[in-house]
């Protein structure tokens, strides 16, 4: 009999609902188990934690066991939420239990398997996870907002020089933490401020000072060039702060004088300290690109031009020479290749029945989200209809008290109204996801060249192995198996005019 374990998740929003409860994930995954003569040699849970990232204990141990031990062949899951909702992360887990042989099966979603339709299907609801995470993720922030406008610094670890503590009075659950000096090595970037601001010294060799004296950053490491320039941009240190892109006056104590602190910032100026820098290039196609000549893998890398303009090219690690492809136009050809994808009448039925079931799952959302708010808002206006009665019918109100509690409803008011906005707003960011999800089925051309760069090397792997590069022409691909698999199944076909494939067993 085949061995199987439950993964059960929730997260502390979702507690309270039946509908996803640790035990009715068991109840459903138990009796699929049953049904399917699976037998269930061990449960895994995950209780209050978000699926945003990995860092679960549950599920940690879960895939430890299934690289260390290997005795079971499935992973039970209600749906693919309770898994992930971070497309990366849901990709990574797949390819380890792919790795390790275990299936992943979804109870309520058995479109998604390990045949090459439901690999497909699962990177499609994989994405839109991942943007309903989103959507949790902002009315999270929304916490993390009301506490930068009371001065309470939520972005985690403050820079070198202070540290989190205990609020010894706090006034709500918004002040439990709050910032303080951190006695060890406030004093040191006191320090390093002023002896950078008379213009005698590097940034490395005041990073050199810091790391000779033993101090190392807030996150564990060695004090690097480009941390401690940061450090010396922060206006942290002179009691401000910023976050999510606005700046808030902070509760926590400053360091330095502003003066000072100006005094830095030109000497930075000066020693151009923050020009900006170029982000390290993701080639996207490393790994695929073959010499035609040698069968040499392809590199890519940088080369700057005696016109000081800067070039990205794809080039053989061997022959090198006459090799040399722009990385771009090469990316092209290979949207050009997928653009000769085709899916079958009954593949594209299945993906838009997929879409439906989504989009009735967002209508849903939004029509609950919508009743939600509009109560709030009713009872906020009676409240502040009360209010004026009391003010001005029964004058049981100061102006002073008036004018505060009249105040803080209109502030309540004008937040609820913003979040019904931003329902709207998710709704119909929902419906561009259901676009690209259509596309898929109508033009896998157009669903890659939309896709974002992990998904579209999600793609790469599931359609290709290789391509074969003779200068900057692409001039043979190698399909991958389970492409192969989707052609020979009826459920893709791929026009090949004008371009030899590899695989010779294949028809054009």
């Amino acid at each position: 009999m085949n061995k199987a374990v439950i993964y059960a998740r929730v997260s502390t929003e979702e507690q309270a609902d039946n509908g996803k409860s640790i035990e009715t994930q068991e109840k459903i995954c138990s009796k699929w188990a049953k049904d399917n003569g699976y037998q269930i040699t061990g449960i895994y849970k995950d209780e209050g934690k978000s699926a945003t990232n990995l860092n679960r204990p549950a599920l940690k141990e879960l895939l430890s066991r299934c690289q260390d031990l290997g005795d079971i062949n499935a992973i039970l899951i209600q749906d693919t939420d309770r898994l992930a909702r971070n497309t990366l992360d849901h990709l990574t887990i797949k390819s380890i239990l792919k790795k390790n042989d275990v299936k992943l099966i979804s109870i309520s979603q058995p479109m998604i398997d390990d045949s090459p339709e439901g690999n497909l299907i699962d990177t499609i609801i994989a994405s839109v996870n991942a943007f309903q995470s989103q959507i949790t993720g902002r009315k999270t922030s929304k916490v993390m907002e009301e506490k930068a406008r009371l001065g309470w610094y939520p972005g985690g670890l403050p820079p070198l020089g202070y540290k989190n503590v205990d609020n010894p009075s706090p006034l709500s659950t918004l002040d439990k933490k709050i910032i303080d000096f951190d006695e060890q090595t406030a004093s040191y970037m006191k320090k390093v401020f002023e002896m950078y601001s008379t213009g005698n010294y590097s940034i490395k060799d005041l990073a050199d000072f810091l790391n000779k004296k033993g101090i190392i950053s807030p996150r564990g490491n060695k004090i690097h060039v480009s941390t401690l320039n940061n450090f010396l941009r922060d206006k942290f240190y002179i009691g401000t702060f910023t976050w999510k892109k606005q700046e808030y006056k902070g509760n926590h104590p400053h360091l330095i004088e502003k003066s000072l602190f100006n005094k830095v910032q030109l000497v930075l100026d000066s020693h151009n300290q923050y020009a900006s820098r170029k982000r390290k290039h993701n080639y996207l196609l490393r790994g695929f690109l073959y010499c035609s000549e040698c069968g040499s893998r392809y590199w890519a890398e940088k080369h700057k031009k005696k016109n000081g303009n800067i070039y990205d090219f794809y080039f053989c690690s061997s022959c090198k020479g006459s090799t040399y492809a722009d990385v771009y136009k090469l990316e092209e050809k290979v949207e050009r290749i997928f653009e000769k994808i085709e899916l079958s009448k009954k593949y594209t039925d299945h993906v838009r029945d997929t879409a439906m079931k989504i989009l009735e799952d967002n209508r849903r959302n939004q029509d609950s989200e919508t009743r939600r708010l509009q109560l709030e808002k009713s009872k906020v206006e009676k409240a502040m209809r009360e209010t004026e009665d009391d003010r001005f019918v029964h004058k049981t109100l100061t102006p002073e008290v008036f004018q505060r509690i009249y105040e803080r409803y209109e502030n309540e008011l004008k937040e609820i109204e913003e979040e019904m906005k931003n329902v709207n707003k998710d709704y119909s960011q929902g419906l561009r996801i259901l676009e690209k999800i259509l596309s898929l089925a109508e033009n896998i051309g157009t669903a890659y060249k939309m896709a974002t760069p992990p998904l579209k090397r999600k793609y790469l792997n599931l359609f290709f192995k290789r391509f074969t590069i003779n200068g900057d022409r692409i001039v043979k691909y190698a399909l991958s198996n389970d492409l192969k698999e989707l052609i020979e199944n009826g459920s893709v076909r791929v026009r090949t005019s004008g371009l030899p494939d590899e695989d010779s067993n294949l028809e054009p």
